[in-house]
Parts: structure tokens; C-alpha cells; sequence
């Protein structure tokens, strides 16, 4: 670090210090126990609001994060993977459609059947805030989304929990499904977009089909999408959704082509000269930017969107952008009835480690969530900011040799909170509504010191999964 960031540093934690007291995060660090798990909704005050560390990630020079990497897992909860972890706000029971309260039972390492994920799915599964339609939805009749983790069953992502920063108040950008999301996930918005896509015979085409890309490639590819609302349509939508009314929500529906043509983050860090790699298959389903027009025929495509076995290339070989998406492939995101949980978590850590092993650990910071709920059950309502959700909390890990130790992040982040982090770092503007008014995640980190960068490596051995 530079002289002139300690320097600046130091000022203003005396002019912090002078201005008297100050509403800080309602987090908890490590040998904190007197902070409360049962958070209030609301967002969070976190220390970035005193605009000390806001101003420090606008001296570009000198800003020690130069690098994220945002790893985009699928289909999990909160709960499902984090509600009995000790110090954040899980549930280890949950409430069904009859009134009925049923223990959380053992997560197995490959799920099946799959379990409803759609936008009505949530819809339903939230009802109204009282989150207890999970068995309501497709294959929820059997009671398997009513499951959850132990240490034993998700080891090193509890690892990565105890030793850097585990956020339990993320939700989905939207009620789901994952098509969607990853649109958020670039773009901070849907493009309207509200399920999975499907072919001309109306056959849903997603993970568990295998079905590969195409999006803008295939003009027989299509999604349901809201069409031109006015503001009474999206008061009745939110209506309909506070009451778990799905009739009412697909009422506003229209069939568009899976090709969109909305202003994505790419665009604005290509304005700005950050580089930038989107690590997904060409053909994978879960290439958001091949349903992004202007990005999928331009000349960003191969140089800047590649398949995600260049990451690790990348890393190896000292050519690792500013700005990463990473999307892990089929086998190895941890999607229900496709990939097996301990075959993800390995693939997380051969990532991590590398990572950890090179020299870009000391200026990266690592966000690590999954797309959507899966179906599985968790018990916190989220926030409805507008009629595409929130939806039900999704587990959120961000790992960097700056992040705070052990800290449970009781922040509201969405997706559009990643893109938030990234505009602020590279003083860009938001793209919507959404990433404009997201919390920007730096009370996840603590730039005061330098840390020991040695000391927060945390290489972590892959598991043998034949025994998961």
C-alpha cells in the first residue's frame, strides 16, 4: 500500500473519530456474542456509510482491490446450506401450508427430484412474507426442500465462512428461475424476463434437460417476459404477489425471443478501459451474455467470453482481468438432480486455492453466491422493492485477505449489489434502479490496516466424494 492511502487513512479516521459516534453494521465478528442473529429487515448501516471508505475506493491508484471474481453457483438457500451454521440467522425448522412445523432434515450430497424454482415457485414459496409455501411447489409435496447442511456434509464452505465473510441477508435478484438471475447478474435487470427459456413446442429448456445454449443464437428459443407495464399494472403485480396470486402475475405476460439488447456492466467497464472476462461455454445454458445481442456479435466475443477452463489458465499465467464472472458448468455448480454438492465444493476450492496461490491474492476480492433458491426452504421474507422480488435468501461468501475475519454480513445485498461493488471500485454509474440503490458491500471489508496476507490464505484440501 502507498504512502498517500495510509496517510488519507489516518486523517480520516481522526475526523471520524472527532465527529463523535457513529450507527455502525449490524454485524458480528468473531468473540462478538453480543450481537442479536435475529436481525431487524431493514438494511444494514454499515461502516462504508461515513463515506470514509467510499472515498479511499475512489483513489484508483492506490486502491488495494484491483481485482473480483464473482463465482456464480446454483439453486441452494440460505438455510439449505447455512441454517444451522452457529452465528447467522438460520432456521433449523420450518413452516408447511398446513400450519405445520417440520425439522430441517439432513441434506444428501445429490438431490433429487429437482425442485420447483420458477418465478411462481417463489411467489408461492414466499406467500406474502409468511414463507411457508415450499411444499406448495413442484416436487415440494415430498418434503425434500425442507432439508439442510451440516459441517460435515459442506466442510470447506464452513471453512471459508468461519475464517472470511458469510452473508445471511442476500436474496435472489427475483422470485427466479436461473436464466433470469444471471441477467440481473451482468445487467442488473431481467430485460422483463421471467422464466427459463423454451422451444417452439413449449418444452422448458434448462439444467436438467442438458439442453445447451443458444439465446440469441436460436430464434426458436423464447421466454415469458412481463410485457409494457404502467404504474397501476405493477401495483396490481405486487398486489398479486403479496397474496400469492400466480394467475393474476402471468396475466402480464407475453412471449419475447431469449435475445435482449439492454445496457449490461461489460458495456460500461468497456467505456471505462477496466478489462474484463465472462468465463462460461459458448453453447452453456447459463451464458447470460449470449442472450445480450450487442455483446454476443461484437468483437468481445472469444477474447472477452471464455470457456471457464481459461480461469485458472488466466491465473497461472498473470493474465487476470479486473472484472470476472465465473460460471463453473453443469457438473460442477451444485444444481439439484445434476451435480453433486461435494463435486462443487471441490471445484470451489481448487479455484480459491489457486487464487490464494498467486500473486493476485493480495489485491482480490472473491464473491461467491447461488443463482436462486432451488425450491429448498428458508425462513427470512425478503424485502419486495418491486414486482420482480426480491427472492428467497441464497448464501453469499466473499473471501479476500481484506475481508473481515469471521464476519456474519447482516447487510440486504441482492446480485445488483456485486455490480454495485464493481461500479463503485471503478467509479462507474448504475445501470438501473437496482444497482443504484444496492448497498455497495464495502462493510464487508476493512481497508484500515494491511493485513498479513500470508496469515488469510486458507488452502483447503478437496474432499473424496464417494464418501459424501
Amino acid at each position: 500500500m502507498k504512502k498517500l492511502l495510509v496517510t488519507i487513512a489516518v486523517v480520516l479516521l481522526i475526523t471520524t473519530i472527532a465527529a463523535g459516534p457513529r450507527l455502525v453494521g449490524e454485524g458480528k465478528e468473531l468473540g462478538d456474542e453480543t450481537a442479536n442473529s435475529n436481525v431487524p429487515r431493514a438494511t444494514a448501516l454499515l461502516p462504508n456509510r461515513d463515506g470514509a471508505l467510499r472515498q479511499l475506493s475512489r483513489l484508483q491508484s492506490d486502491n488495494p482491490i484491483e481485482h473480483v471474481v464473482f463465482i456464480v453457483k446454483e439453486n441452494r438457500s440460505y438455510d439449505h446450506y447455512f441454517g444451522r451454521y452457529p452465528r447467522g440467522d438460520g432456521a433449523t425448522s420450518g413452516e408447511i401450508s398446513t400450519g405445520r412445523t417440520i425439522p430441517l432434515v439432513r441434506a444428501p450430497d445429490f438431490q433429487r427430484p429437482d425442485l420447483g424454482h420458477t418465478f411462481g415457485a417463489g411467489v408461492v414459496a414466499v406467500n406474502g412474507g409468511a414463507m411457508n409455501g415450499f411444499d406448495l411447489i413442484r416436487n415440494g409435496e415430498t418434503l425434500e426442500g425442507y432439508s439442510s447442511f451440516t459441517r460435515d456434509g459442506i466442510p470447506n464452505y464452513w471453512a471459508y465462512a468461519d475464517n472470511f465473510v458469510l452473508g445471511d441477508r442476500t436474496f435472489a435478484s427475483m422470485y427466479g428461475p436461473t436464466f433470469p438471475e444471471h441477467l440481473y447478474m451482468v445487467g442488473a435487470q431481467s430485460g422483463g424476463a421471467a422464466s427459463n427459456k423454451f422451444g417452439p413446442d413449449g418444452t422448458i429448456l434448462d439444467a436438467a434437460t442438458n439442453n445447451p445454449g443458444g439465446y440469441c443464437d436460436d430464434p426458436a428459443e423464447f421466454v415469458r417476459a412481463f410485457r409494457n407495464l404502467d404504474a397501476e399494472d405493477r401495483a396490481t403485480i405486487m398486489r398479486a404477489e403479496e397474496n400469492a396470486n400466480e394467475s393474476v402475475i402471468k396475466s402480464f405476460w407475453k412471449l419475447v425471443r431469449a435475445c435482449f439488447d439492454f445496457k449490461v456492466l461489460p458495456d460500461s467497464l468497456n467505456e471505462a478501459g477496466v478489462s474484463w472476462r465472462y468465463y462460461d461455454k459458448n453453447g452453456s445454458w447459463f451464458n447470460a451474455l449470449l442472450a445480450i445481442k450487442h455483446i454476443r456479435y461484437s468483437k468481445y466475443w472469444g477474447p472477452n467470453v471464455v470457456p471457464p477452463e481459461r480461469f485458472l489458465t488466466d491465473v497461472q499465467q498473470g493474465r487476470l482481468p479486473a472484472v470476472s464472472w465465473v460460471m463453473p458448468g453443469t457438473n460442477k455448480n451444485e444444481h439439484p438432480a445434476v451435480s453433486s454438492v461435494c463435486a462443487g465444493e471441490n471445484w470451489t476450492v481448487r479455484h480459491i486455492n489457486a487464487l490464494m496461490r498467486s500473486e493476485y491474492w493480495e489485491s482480490t476480492a472473491i464473491v461467491i453466491t447461488w443463482d436462486d433458491f432451488g425450491g429448498f426452504f428458508d425462513h427470512v421474507p425478503p424485502p419486495h422493492y418491486d414486482y420482480m422480488g426480491l427472492g428467497p435468501r441464497v448464501p453469499l461468501l466473499v473471501i479476500s485477505p481484506w475481508a473481515r475475519r469471521g464476519y456474519i454480513d447482516h447487510t440486504t445485498y441482492e446480485f445488483s449489489s456485486v455490480l454495485k461493488f464493481i461500479e463503485t471500485l471503478h467509479d462507474l454509474p448504475p445501470l438501473t434502479a437496482r444497482d443504484r440503490r444496492a448497498d455497495d458491500m464495502f462493510g464487508a471489508f476493512d481497508f484500515t490496516h494491511r493485513p498479513d496476507f500470508d496469515a488469510r490464505k486458507l488452502i483447503l484440501k478437496q474432499r473424496d466424494c464417494s464418501k459424501a
